[in-house]
C-alpha cells in the first residue's frame, strides 16, 4: 500500500537538499567554504542520492511488485523495467559512483568530483524522477 505521507515528506526533503546544493553551487566561486561546510554539502548530496534510490525501490515494489533489497541493485532493476531512459540511467550511474566515492574516500578530502557534479547540476535529475515516479504511482490508483 502506498504511503502518500512518506512520498510527500520525501519530496519536501529532497527539495530542501536540492536548494542547499543550489546555494552551494551558486556561491562556490564567491565563498571560501570551511571543511564543515563541505561536509554538509557532501552529506546532503549523499542523502539526496540515497533518497532517490529508496524512492526507486518503493516504485519498483508498488508498480511492479519487485522487491529490491540493496540500493546497489536498484539501477539494474530500473533499467530492466524500462523506468529510466539510457541517458537517465547514465546520469544515475554517475550520481551513484560519486556518492560511493564520497562515502568510501571520506578521508581523501577530494572535493573536485563533487564540485563538477555541482557545476553540471547533475543532482537535478532526482527531482525530475521523483515527480515522474510519484505521478506514475498516482495514475495506477
Amino acid at each position: 500500500m502506498r504511503n502518500l505521507e512518506w512520498e510527500s515528506s520525501l519530496y519536501e526533503h529532497q527539495h530542501a537538499m536540492i536548494k542547499r546544493l543550489d546555494a552551494f553551487r551558486k556561491g562556490a566561486k564567491a565563498v571560501d567554504y570551511t571543511k564543515d561546510d563541505i561536509m554538509i554539502i557532501e552529506h546532503s548530496f549523499q542523502l539526496l542520492v540515497a533518497s532517490m534510490l529508496d524512492l526507486a525501490r518503493y516504485v519498483l515494489k508498488h508498480h511492479y511488485d519487485t522487491d529490491i533489497r540493496l540500493r546497489k541493485d536498484v539501477l539494474n532493476a530500473l533499467i530492466a523495467h524500462k523506468e529510466v531512459t539510457y541517458e537517465q540511467a547514465e546520469q544515475i550511474r554517475t550520481l551513484i559512483l560519486l556518492r560511493d566515492n564520497i562515502l568510501q574516500d571520506y578521508l581523501e578530502e577530494n572535493f573536485a568530483d563533487l564540485k563538477e557534479a555541482m557545476t553540471l547540476r547533475r543532482y537535478s535529475l532526482v527531482e525530475v524522477l521523483t515527480k515522474e515516479w510519484t505521478t506514475r504511482l498516482s495514475n495506477l490508483a
